[in-house]
C-alpha cells in the first residue's frame, strides 16, 4: 500500500515539472512571436518609406532639381493612401559645376524618420521638355483580348 501512495506522489511531481517546462516553452514561443511581429512591422514601414522617397526623388529628377527648388514646396504630406506620412526635401547647391545635394526625409505617424541623401545634376541650359505623349492611342483592352 505504501508503494502505491509513493507512486502517486511521484506522478504528481512529474505532472508539476512537466507543466512548468511546458509553461517556460510557451513563454519562449510567445516572446519569439512578438519579436517577429515587431520586426515584420518595422520592415513594412521601411519598405513603404523607401517606395515613397523613391517616388519623391523621381519626381524631383523629372521636374529638375533647380526647377523644383524654385517652384515647389520643401515639405508636405504624401497623397492617399499614405497621407499619414510627411516628407521634407532639402536641396543644397554644392559649388559651380557640382551636383546638388538632395536630402529627402519621410516620417510616419509614429515619428519614425527615414532619410535618403543623393546627388543630382541640374538640367543643361536650354533643355526642352520632350513630348511624352504616344503618337497613337494605346488600346489596352485589345491587347488583353488577343491573349490566348
Amino acid at each position: 500500500m505504501r508503494r502505491s501512495v509513493a507512486r502517486r506522489g511521484w506522478a504528481l511531481v512529474d505532472v508539476i515539472v512537466g507543466g512548468v517546462i511546458l509553461g517556460i516553452g510557451l513563454a519562449a514561443v510567445v516572446s519569439i512571436a512578438e519579436r517577429s511581429l515587431a520586426m515584420q512591422q518595422r520592415s513594412e514601414r521601411e519598405l513603404v518609406a523607401a517606395q515613397l522617397l523613391d517616388g519623391l526623388l523621381a519626381e524631383v529628377l523629372a521636374v529638375g532639381v533647380v526647377e523644383w527648388s524654385l517652384a515647389s514646396p520643401t515639405a508636405g504630406s504624401f497623397e492617399p493612401p499614405h497621407e499619414q506620412w510627411a516628407w521634407e526635401l532639402d536641396i543644397d547647391k554644392q559649388g559651380l559645376g557640382d551636383p546638388y545635394r538632395v536630402v529627402a526625409v519621410a516620417r510616419d505617424r509614429n515619428g519614425a524618420e527615414f532619410r535618403v541623401e543623393t546627388l543630382m545634376a541640374p538640367r543643361p541650359e536650354g533643355f526642352e521638355e520632350p513630348d511624352r505623349m504616344p503618337e497613337a492611342p494605346i488600346d489596352r483592352q485589345a491587347r488583353y483580348d488577343e491573349l490566348p
